[in-house]
């Protein structure tokens, strides 16, 4: 019986030969400095029986020379199941086993072997171990050129890299579809991953356009932030609910909360973040809106106890006021039915006059105290628009112009036109009135009520109206406007107040967001001085309407207003005005009348048709005499839209959607 075949049998020590191909490098930096020693032999025993890998020897022929321990352990066989047969026999499972001879056999004539290949073997139990081969080539003077190859099993790590590439890509999975928004990036801010719901979240399509971006520089509204977070992650190596605030690709501030980690390098180094971003944008406008809904609710809450306490005042006095003159009616009422056969015609005029009198100043305190009531809590109907306050003041005025008359009083307006603010005209008109029926209580005869722009302002009017009358206590100037003090006196005249109508005044200037103050000393007069916010005129958004009349300038510009609620409208009462008021605003229309004081609406529009920079403007010619000349008139003018008197809503509408006016339908 032949010995068994051992690696010493193959390379005895005086016949170890250096291997002439390409070695594997563990193998030949085993062997190739032992080569030719003495101890060689023994060493390469001791490598090839103690190897963790499996290693095998085979001739030109493919029969197995000699195999280690750690093969069979691979192949699950025993050595002398496979020495002196062929190394196919490792296969049992290969059915093209002649073929893969017939390419050992190549391997041997050309002398060319792969040095690191992986592959797997399938085994007899059925097992398939994942292995990776190298081979080289070994001159061995016994059996001439052989071919060693070593088999490390690698199924283990094999499984070990499957399921770190499956975590890997559930990893990743995670990352590209989940509903937060993440990111990688280098500690300077350089975006090297995001996820579509961080593109999504700033508001880019896909990551080709950010991979340029910096988050510190180009995303951060406050790049110091993204600092101190690099600051915390390297001390700490996380943060949580760090709230930022970022900018979208529209340039849109967006408020997030930031959880992140440091990524580190094989030494423990930090090199970047790992970041997940919540959008919080929503929730801190609620937060802010809540905070100042409970802020605006205490302020209301505390105006309502200031009111209610000057509501309890307020109605303690009143009642007084109210209750006082009814004693005297009351009286006389019965003084008139008990007594009517003894009193004389002269002393039931009398009784009957003082009756009249109590009654008419009951009737103003509830008239007063219903505006008053009626402006503060906002019930009342407002319609605000843009006006020209010379034309309430104007109003206001002739409203009193018989009674200054006959108490000799000048009574003028000498503010200019095109005071242009945003107000209701109804208020406004209350305002002068009671002012200017107030200052001609306390003004003696020869003396002056005078209505007049004190100083314009970038952003506001100061107006005043100024009386010479017998001036206010500096006492009593503070008790004007509070509700809760009831300051009257009787005029020159013997007229008695109210006491409400300065109140009045009040609100209404309050609910026209302007302030009014008082200047008075006793006998040298007294001037109300009344701010408003400015309203500016824009050119190219302007119509104007001219119209001597007020009803007709009112009607028309309530028309406009339904049909293009955008439009500013300006309206003026003579033609000379209009024309001066057309070159400085270049309105996009303009609506006239033919009857008007100075020139009229021909001559109007023959000015304005003759100057370049209104000559372009379209005019709507507003009549009550629509003759045959007049029409030929204006046509040679260039106008041809002509309106009889009266005009309705539905001509204004159908006009100006024909002549292209954007709105009009």
């Amino acid at each position: 019986m032949n010995s068994p075949t051992t690696f010493t049998n193959i390379f005895p020590m005086t016949d170890v030969i250096v291997p002439t191909s390409a070695l594997h490098s563990q193998f030949k930096a085993d062997i190739q400095p032992y080569s030719r020693s003495r101890y060689s032999t023994a060493i390469l025993e001791a490598l090839w029986t103690n190897s963790l890998d499996g290693m095998r020897l085979t001739d030109k022929h493919g029969i197995i020379l000699a195999v280690n321990k750690s093969f069979c352990d691979l192949v699950e066989m025993k050595s002398y199941e496979l020495v002196g047969k062929l190394f196919t026999i490792v296969y049992p499972l290969l059915k093209d086993r002649e073929g893969l001879l017939s390419s050992y056999q190549m391997v041997f004539m050309t002398g060319l072997c792969q040095t690191m290949y992986e592959s797997h073997l399938v085994l007899q139990s059925g097992k398939t171990p994942d292995v990776e081969t190298s081979a080289l080539f070994v001159d061995s003077e016994n059996e001439g050129k052989i071919l060693l190859t070593q088999f490390r099993n690698i199924t283990e790590r094999r499984k070990t890299a499957c399921i770190l590439q499956e975590s890997e890509a559930k990893y990743r999975g995670l990352f590209a579809n989940s509903i937060q928004a993440m990111f990688e990036s280098t500690l300077s801010g350089k975006i090297l991953n995001a996820n579509k719901s961080f593109l999504r979240l700033m508001g880019y399509q896909s990551f080709d356009e950010i991979v340029s971006l910096n988050i510190q520089q180009d995303l951060s509204v406050h790049g110091d932030t993204y600092k101190d977070i690099v600051t915390i992650l390297g001390t700490r190596g996380y943060i949580r609910n760090i709230e930022i605030q970022l900018k979208r690709k529209n340039g849109k501030i967006i408020t997030v909360v930031e959880n992140a980690r440091a990524l580190y390098d094989g030494t423990g180094e930090m090199i970047g973040i790992e970041g997940v971003l919540e959008d919080i944008t929503a929730k801190k406008s609620l937060e802010q809106k809540l905070t100042t809904t409970l802020q605006t609710l205490e302020e209301s809450k505390l105006r309502l106890l200031d009111l209610n306490v000057q509501k309890n005042k307020f109605l303690s006095i009143l009642s007084h006021d109210l209750r006082s003159p009814f004693s005297s009616i009351l009286g006389f009422c019965e003084i008139l039915l008990q007594n009517d056969n003894m009193l004389s015609l002269a002393e039931r005029m009398q009784f009957t006059e003082f009756i009249r009198e109590a009654t008419q100043d009951q009737l103003g305190i509830v008239n007063n105290l219903l505006d008053w009531t009626r402006i503060e809590s906002g019930r009342m109907h407002t319609d605000f628009r843009d006006l020209d306050l010379y034309e309430i003041m104007n109003k206001s005025i002739h409203s009193f112009l018989g009674l200054a008359y006959k108490k000799e009083i000048h009574l003028v307006n000498q503010a200019p036109r095109n005071i242009f603010l945003h107000g209701d005209h109804q208020l406004l008109f209350q305002l002068f009135t009671n002012l200017i029926g107030n200052a001609l209580k306390f003004t003696p005869g020869r003396g002056q009520i005078l209505l007049e722009l004190l100083q314009e302002e970038a952003d506001h009017w100061t107006v005043a109206v100024r009386d010479t009358g017998i001036g206010i206590p500096e006492a009593d100037v503070c008790k004007l406007f509070k509700i809760e003090e009831t300051y009257t006196r009787k005029g020159l005249n013997g007229e008695i107040g109210t006491g409400l109508g300065l109140k009045v005044c009040h609100e209404i200037v309050h609910k026209h967001h302007g302030s009014i103050s008082v200047q008075s000393r006793p006998g040298k007069g007294t001037s109300f001085i009344i701010q408003f916010p400015k309203v500016t005129i824009q050119p190219g958004k302007v119509i104007l309407i001219v119209d001597d009349e007020y009803g007709a300038r009112i009607l028309h510009s309530k028309y406009i207003q339904r049909v293009l609620p955008e439009a500013q409208i300006v309206h003026v009462s003579d033609g000379e005005e209009a024309f001066h008021l057309a070159r400085e605003l270049r309105p996009v229309l303009i609506i006239t009348d033919q009857g008007m004081p100075n020139i009229n609406g021909t001559e109007l529009s023959k000015k304005l048709k003759e100057d370049p920079s209104t000559k372009a403007i379209p005019i709507i010619f507003v009549t009550g005499h629509d003759s045959f000349a007049m029409q030929e008139t204006l046509k040679l003018l260039g106008i041809t839209t002509i309106l009889p008197k009266p005009v309705s809503l539905e001509q204004f509408e159908v006009l100006l959607a024909h002549m292209g006016f954007k709105g009009a339908s």
